[in-house]
Parts: C-alpha cells; structure tokens; sequence
C-alpha cells in the first residue's frame, strides 16, 4: 500500500506536473551565466503549485551538466523556517554557507573564505545591533568573539570585511548557488530579515541567489512590514523573476484520476462505474474544489484509506465525492454530517410535504451556505448531485437518481441507512455485508441460501438483508430466482421483525412477500414461475402455509376469482389460469396431508391458509372444523387465529373480523363460551392469545371493532388470572 507523499520530486522521471522542460532551462541558465556579478533569479509560484520541485530538477540538471566540472558549483540551500525559532537569521546563514564551503573546497580557500565570512557576518551582527543598547547581548559576545584582529570593544569596518570577502570568493572561483525556499512559510519579521540579507549581499561575485515563493504571501508581508508597496519592493531585489503558471486543469485531473485508479486496482477486481453519475460526480462534486497537487495527494492518502475500509459497503464516486469535501471543504463536510433530514429525508421531512408544507428551500440554503463562509453556489450543486431530495426541495435536476431502491442497490450516501457509514467508519451498522447478499444473489447453491437466510433471520437481521436484497432484485439472473424464490417461501413464516415508525409498521413477512412476486415476474414464462410454486407448496410444511397461500390468493384475486369485488389484473396473473387450477387441487391436498397429522391453528397467515381452503374445498373443511370443534378450547384458538393487527396514532390492538368466522361459529356462541369457561383453562393458551379473546369481548360488549386497544385488553385478561387466582386459593375458616 503506498500513499502519496507531499515531498517535491526530485528527479524528472517523477514530473507529474510537465515542469521537467522549464525546470531544466532553468538550471541550464543558472549554469551558464558567468557569475561575475551577483544575480537574484525568482521562482513564484502559488501553494502546491510544484516550486520546489522545479528547483530540485533544475539542481539536477546543473549537476549533470558539471558532472565534469573541475571547479563546479556549490549548490548551497538554506531553509530559514527550520529556525522558526531564531531571531538571528543573518548569522545562521552566514554560518550555514561557511560550513558548506569548509566541506567543499580545498585548504586555501576553506581558510581564506572561511575567515572572510565570519569577519563580514561579525560586522553586519554588530552594526545590527548597535543602535539598540542592551539588546542582543549574546550576539554582540558572539561577534566580538569571531572578529579576529580586531581590539575588545573595536566595532568591525562592515566595508573592509565586505571587500576582502569579495577578493576572496573571486580568488577561489567557486561558484556558489544558494537556494531559498518556502520563503512565504516564514513569519513576516522574517521574510523581512531574508530580504535584508540578500539586499546586502545580493552583488557579491560567483553567488547567484534562487529565491522561491508566493508572490502575494511575500509581497502582503513586506507591505505590512515595512509600510511599502511589498511588489515594488521585490522588483528591487529579485533581478530574473520566473512565474509558475497556473498547472492546466486538464493536466491536473489526469494525475488526479490516476492515482484514484491505482487506488481502486489495489481493491477491487471487478468494479463498474456508472458514467453518467460519474460525469456529474467529477462536474459538480469534484473537479470545482482541487486546485493544485497537493490536494491532489492529500485527497488520494485519505481516500485510500477510506477506501480500503468501506469499498464493499459504500458507492466509490460518493465516498471519493465526500472525502473531496472532508478535505478541502471541511466546512461543507461538517454541514452534511450534521443535516442528514436535510440531504436524505426522513419521517419530519416527509411530514412536511405530506401536510402541504411549502419551503422556499433554494433561499433557505443560500443564506445558510453564505452565513457559514461556504460558496452556496458550488455547496448546492454539489449537494444535488448527491442527495437526490435535497435536488428536489430546490427545484434542482443535477442528480438523475430517485427511486430509494436504486439508492440502496448503488449503496449511495443518500440511501438514508448509508449515509452514517460515509462519516463515522462504523460497519456495526452493516447488518449483513454486500458480499453475503452478493453470495445469495450471484453464488450459493441451494442448501447454503437456505442456511445463510435461516441464519441471518436468527441473528434478527432479516429486514435489513431483506432491503438490501431487494435493491438488487433486478440484477438477479434468470437461472437463480427459482432458488431464491423457493429459499424465502419456504423460511418466509419465520421472519421477525418490522420496519417502520409508529404505527406505520411494515413486517419482515410482508417485505418477503411482495419481494418474492417481483422476482417472479423476472421470470419470462408463466410455466417457470409455476413450477416455483408448485416446487414449494408440493414441500410445505404448516409452518409455510401462510406465505404460499398468501401467493396463490393474490393470484386468484388477479383473475377476479374468489372476491366478489375483485378485478381482473393482468400485471399480477404470473401463471396461466389453468396453472393456478392445478395449484388449487395441489393445495387442498396438501391441506388434508398435513392437518389429518397436526394442528395448523396456531400458525402465522391461519385465516387466510384456511379461506383459501374454505374456497378450494368447503366439505374438507367442515369435517376439519367439525372434529376440532369438539374441544372448547379449539373454538377459542380458532376464533384467535382470525384475529388481525391494527395500529393507529392512538395505539394498536387486535381486530376479529366478524364475517371470517360467522359461517363457522356465532358471535353469540363465541362470547358466552368466553365468559362461561373455567378462567384457569385459559392457561392453555398464550398470552397474545388470552389479549386477542379480551380483545373480543370487548369489542362484543361495546359493539365496535377497532377501538379496544392492547392495552384495554390485557386490562380485562389481568382480571381474569385475578379470577382463577381466587377460585383456587383455600376456603379461610
């Protein structure tokens, strides 16, 4: 794994940039020139703009060129913001320079040269310092420590020393180079102190001086310490001045998309990218907010990593779209971590449009960007190509993603159960990962779907998988949907679960079902959907009535069958009619197979597992009630298994339809059996079944059907164990 550094190259095999041909005239010129007078050369250029490296490049190329150069040149860099904690700028260079020559020349001029720069760099530190009595007491010691021949309190001649220095470099005929960088990273005071050294010695012979910077850093510190115009200033010092320019965007998203690529390579084997959303991602999200190399690479490292965290879990132009932004636009990023309502929707949101609620939302968001220093322009194009609701609520059509399932089979940041992924890193939210979905989509043979789905509704992540799954619903190949289709019809009882606010509640059971009659439809003939059927119903246990009659039902309704109100459907009419007769008969054999072993009262869909025989075969199911009914305690199961949830803004409760039982049973008979029978038998039964009897009889007493809530009822059934309670306890002589 390798990351991008923020070092300048240093060799032009490494020029990304296109630098390599101005960086090598450049030191071809600076090689050239006769160094009989000093020369001050400017690099300018902005932050990240590739100064350095121009330098680097145009150092090598003068050190091919003297590679057989008796005499060549010193090449001396002197970084003054590593002494970001020193006053004294001027000796530390003259210090530096002296140390540089002592390594590179021979005796005499080690000697000589040395000796001439430690007088001129005393002389310029005791005149500096003069004028201010009392300050600078070490440096007055040091100077008058290393000016040799002069007397204790003797002042040195700044012009003496200045012109045996310059005897002294033309006698060695070095030609020295020093090298400047990063001058804007200083602190004012000290670009004013590096300016005054060159200015003092910018004329001596074989010195050229390589000055790089930011022209309007530099030039605003200057100005502000000096009480000057800062550019008139450096045209004064700066002789041969060279401007960067501006690196081509073009250019500059070519390296960009390169290392994102070689990012991805590392990753992922087989990645498919949406184009057309890709060309508004690098529009809208991405190319308006890099401006140079080093938002290229800091933007790279960070998404490397967040990439090799999250590439399963998450869409990559949407993770490279909100790291952009984590980096470059923290302002920006920090607003979509925080409004989630806003970008994603949710139940509020909803709410405020269900009521009719109108927002001038484009107007809300610009004086929100522009309060919090954030161009609201290129926030609000960015933020609509992301977040499909956000487009909508201002009236914006950058983002071509709308339905929620597209959402989360791309796993999009807008897909609202994504969108914290993108921000915290926590794949606790990830209930079950894109690879096991893909595993049941794409590759698990039948029995491992069946314990992989069995075992993802144990762990009570059913609902999830079952969203996940469904996003990717119309990728699944014709040859697996009989597979898939038979796993869920077969575990379908079994699922837990809901999902859903408040009494709008959706169940796991529900989720499967109409699931299981889209990927039917993907199937192209009636005859293979039949044969799913058929292969699951000829299998069924009780456990698995309720979900294939549930099927067959909704079948039978497509033909106008069964219901007197029903409608013709043709949408829904999956099989042919003569098909569906076939299951008819099949079902009513599985009926008589399974009931004539066990009871079927107590399973989940019982009411319409037995209407749906009721229709299919009414003299089976009269024998069938006529031996259950023997036993009291089974008229009261069966008048349970009738019973249906409801849920409403005041609470929720259970509901017995009166027509799904009164062909069976009388309400009458139903009520005065409840109330007659013996309180303690009512152990017998559950206590979801004891809530829905009282359910009843409340309901009966106030002759209502949906007002009894659940928590009335389970009133009535404390009551009753009060009851029995009583009728058991010894009589108190």
């Amino acid at each position: 794994m390798n990351y991008s550094t923020d070092r300048p190259i240093e060799k032009e095999e490494q020029d990304l940039l296109g630098r390599a041909t101005f960086s090598k005239r450049l030191g071809q010129t600076i090689y050239e020139y006769d160094f009989q007078s000093g020369l001050v050369i400017g690099v300018f250029g902005k932050w990240g703009s590739g100064k350095t490296s121009v330098i680097n490049m145009a150092s090598a190329e003068i050190e091919k060129l003297a590679k057989n150069d008796k005499n060549k040149p010193i090449i001396f860099r002197f970084s003054p913001w590593n002494f970001s904690d020193k006053d004294n700028l001027v000796s530390l260079f003259f210090e530096n320079l002296k140390n540089k020559l002592e390594i590179q020349s021979d005796e005499r001029s080690k000697r000589n040269v040395g000796k001439a720069l430690r007088d001129y760099a005393g002389a310029l530190d005791a005149l500096s310092i003069v004028p201010v009595i009392g300050s600078g007491m070490a440096a007055i010691i040091k100077t008058i420590m290393q000016a040799e021949g002069s007397s204790l309190m003797e002042i040195p001649d700044l012009e003496k020393t200045r012109k045996k220095l310059e005897e002294e470099l033309i006698k060695s005929e070095k030609k020295i180079i020093i090298i400047i960088d990063d001058i804007d990273r200083l602190t004012n005071s000290q670009i004013r102190d590096i300016f005054q050294l060159v200015k003092q010695v910018a004329d001596f012979p074989n010195i050229i001086y390589v000055l790089s910077m930011d022209r309007d850093v530099v030039s605003n510190a200057l100005a502000g310490v000096h009480n000057i115009d800062g550019n008139e200033y450096l045209e004064k010092i700066i002789q041969v001045p060279f401007e960067l320019p501006d690196l081509k965007k073009s250019k500059l998203n070519e390296i960009f998309l390169t290392k994102i690529g070689e990012i991805i390579n590392e990753y992922s084997k087989e990645f498919i990218l949406d184009q057309k959303y890709w060309n508004n991602v690098v529009i809208n999200c991405i190319n308006p907010f890099i401006n140079n190399l080093r938002d290229v690479n800091r933007i790279a490292n960070i998404f490397r990593f967040k990439y090799g965290a999250l590439y399963q879990e998450t869409a990559f132009e949407d993770l490279l779209s909100i790291t952009v932004l984590e980096v470059l636009q923290p302002k920006l990023y920090k607003w979509i971590r925080e409004n989630k309502e806003s970008v994603c929707g949710g139940y509020l949101h909803g709410l405020s449009i269900g009521l009719g609620i109108k927002k001038d939302y484009q107007k809300i968001y610009r004086e929100e960007f522009e309060r919090l220093g954030i161009n609201s322009e290129m926030a609000m194009n960015c933020l609509s190509t992301l977040f499909p609701i956000f487009a909508k609520d201002i009236n914006n059509s950058k983002s071509g993603i709308q339905l929620s399932n597209e959402l989360k089979e791309k796993m999009r940041i807008a897909d609202s159960e994504r969108f914290d992924l993108y921000f915290m890193f926590d794949l606790d939210d990830i209930k079950v990962s894109r690879n096991t979905v893909n595993a049941c989509v794409y590759h698990l043979d039948r029995e491992q779907l069946y314990n992989e789905i069995k075992n993802i509704n144990e762990s009570g992540n059913i609902v999830y998988f079952l969203e996940e799954i469904n996003a990717l619903k119309n990728n699944i190949p014709n040859g697996r949907v009989e597979l898939i289709a038979s796993a869920m019809l077969k575990l379908q009882a079994e699922f837990k679960g809901e999902k859903g606010v408040s009494f709008l509640m959706q169940s796991a059971s529900g989720m499967a079902y109409y699931f299981i009659m889209d990927i039917l439809k993907i199937l192209n003939e009636g005859k293979e959907r039949y044969w799913v059927i058929r292969s699951v119903l000829e299998d069924v246990d009780k456990d698995g009535l309720g979900p294939i009659a549930t099927i067959i039902n909704s079948i039978e309704l497509s033909y106008g069958r069964l219901a007197a109100d029903s409608e013709n459907k043709e949408d829904d009419q999956i099989i042919s009619l003569e098909h569906l007769k076939e299951l008819e008969k099949l079902y009513v054999e599985r009926m008589h197979d399974i009931t004539d072993s066990e009871s079927i009262l107590e399973i989940q869909g019982y009411d319409i597992v037995f209407y749906l025989w009721d229709c299919f075969d009414e003299k089976g199911v009269q024998n069938y009630l006529k031996n259950i009914f023997e036993d009291n305690i089974n008229k009261l199961k069966f008048i349970c298994s009738m019973a249906g949830k409801w849920n409403g803004t005041n609470g929720s409760g259970w509901a017995i339809s009166q027509e799904s039982y009164e062909k069976y049973i009388k309400p009458d008979e139903v009520y005065t059996l409840i109330q007659n029978i013996d309180k303690k038998e009512l152990n017998k039964m559950s206590e979801i079944e004891q809530t829905k009897l009282a359910s009843f009889v409340l309901n009966y007493e106030r002759d209502v059907r949906y007002k009894v809530t659940e928590q009335e009822a389970k009133k009535l059934v404390d009551r009753w164990k009060l009851e029995s309670v009583e009728e058991i306890k010894p009589d108190n002589k």
